[in-house]
């Protein structure tokens, strides 16, 4: 799908975690066709600042709006993807998708073949491999329609190939108008992303 013109504008956000503070009046603008990277040392505050753009973390100070909207009222807009896989270990990898995204049997299980999942449908999660839970976890970016990815360390675990049809993914996603945000140890080569470098704060 194409999407329509999508804008999120962060205006002077500071965040204090632990008594901490993380960053301090943080302000940027990300247009449809984006990619950004956020990086940093440990502790930083990269998770935060991606799950406060997801909406999960209340704003402390500052102003976060997408299309001239505030934040809370764009959360459909947002595919949030955390760290960890999000999938509940007692139920099949369908159910599990099925659950996370609405969608039919039909797009699901052509998305578990496109993240390499193909014949697991009806496997419980418990019974994958740390690899393959994470590829469940992602097959969410083939079934859901929002167009702003906010991804958590989305190539842990990932072989090779796997990296490849992620960056694949993205790159499509953005070419049709998405945004998309994530943060990693190992830096895609695949991608044509900026980097928005965060450090600890005085």
């Amino acid at each position: 799908m194409i999407f329509e013109p999508t804008q999120i504008e962060i205006s002077e956000l500071s965040c204090e975690r632990d008594d901490r503070l993380l960053f301090k009046n943080l302000s940027m603008t990300l247009e449809s066709g984006q990619i950004l990277r956020i990086a940093g040392p440990n502790g930083a505050g990269k998770t935060t600042l991606l799950r406060t753009i997801a909406g999960l973390f209340e704003i402390q100070e500052g102003e976060i709006r997408v299309n001239q909207l505030p934040l809370k009222d764009s959360l459909d807009q947002i595919l949030y993807i955390g760290h960890k896989p999000q999938v509940t270990r007692d139920l099949t990898v369908l159910d599990n998708l099925k659950f996370l995204t609405g969608a039919d049997d039909t797009l699901l299980k052509r998305a578990l073949g496109d993240v390499g999942l193909k014949g697991y449908h009806d496997s419980l999660v418990k019974e994958l491999s740390q690899g393959q839970g994470r590829r469940c976890a992602l097959a969410r970016l083939w079934c859901v329609e929002a167009p702003i990815w906010i991804l958590d360390e989305p190539y842990t675990a990932l072989d090779v190939d796997m990296v490849k049809t992620l960056d694949a993914q993205i790159t499509s996603h953005v070419n049709a108008g998405g945004i998309c945000l994530f943060t990693t140890h190992q830096p895609p080569q695949q991608l044509d992303y900026q980097t928005l470098e965060l450090g600890r704060v005085d």
